[in-house]
């Protein structure tokens, strides 16, 4: 099984493919592309909902087979930012593509991903794996999420 997490920020988008076998994890994406890093001329929200939209629809389109997403959110507080707000509209989009392909989607914060943000890098790379390139809290956060989605199929 295939599994797809995301991790949404609003200057990229972090990704990481994990293949299941019933045994062992396999981070598919980890040394080839696992960011989306938006445009630098698309400033506007509504245009990287837009941008991440399609991008998306290239991804799926680049790893067939993909059965599940899990998105690793924000830990909301009252005191939440533009940026935090920002991310939210950009799962949106995450959303509304698993929607439209019948792709089904989960929404996790650290508590239901067995883990917390101090401990989340080490975490990923011992469950699963851990990218070439880029390696940082944010990947680490994408991984969590699909190993997550992998076992709860």
């Amino acid at each position: 099984m295939k599994v797809l997490g995301i991790r949404v920020d609003p200057q990229r988008t972090r990704y990481a493919l994990v293949e299941y076998d019933g045994n062992n994890f396999t981070l598919l994406n980890s040394n080839s592309e696992s960011r989306l890093v938006y445009p630098a001329d698309i400033s506007e929200p509504e245009d990287k909902v837009e941008w991440l939209y399609h991008e998306l629809g290239r991804v799926f389109h680049s790893h067939q087979g993909v059965e599940t997403v899990c998105v690793k959110t924000n830990e909301y507080t009252q005191n939440d930012s533009k940026s935090k707000r920002e991310s939210a509209y950009l799962e949106g989009a995450v959303l509304l593509f698993c929607k439209s392909k019948n792709v089904p989607v989960t929404v996790k914060i650290y508590g239901s991903l067995a883990t917390r943000s101090a401990d989340v890098r080490k975490h990923a790379e011992e469950r699963v794996g851990r990218t070439t390139k880029y390696w940082d809290n944010k990947m680490a956060d994408a991984v969590i999420a699909a190993w997550q989605g992998a076992r709860n199929l």
